[in-house]
């Protein structure tokens, strides 16, 4: 294992020789939101588009989710194309986590 000397008073960290200038890193405070409540992003979808977004985070297929609704298949899968385009998201992952506070990239 190569020897390691950290110097915190000058910020640097000399290792086999090498002087490496430290930086500081600073990273912004997590947003404290709770995590089941919905956020602002779910009132931009109409009320049947949040009840497919509910279906969806039950885990509920597209079949599954025009059966409860009753609904077809082709009408839930324009519904999920809408709220991504609303949501500015591509996945059904993303969507939830969009919905429900979760932070993402």
């Amino acid at each position: 294992m190569p020897e390691a000397r950290n110097s915190v008073l000058a910020g640097e960290l000399i290792i086999d020789g090498q002087r490496y200038h430290l930086v500081p890193a600073s990273f912004p405070e997590p947003k404290q939101e709770p995590k089941s409540e919905p956020t602002s992003d779910l009132r931009l979808l109409t009320a049947r588009e949040r009840q497919v977004v509910s279906c969806v985070c039950a885990g509920l297929g597209n079949k599954q989710i025009a059966a409860k609704l009753g609904i077809s298949t082709w009408t839930v899968a324009a519904h999920l194309r809408r709220i991504f385009v609303k949501l500015g998201v591509d996945t059904r992952a993303a969507m939830v986590s969009r919905c429900y506070g979760v932070p993402h990239p």
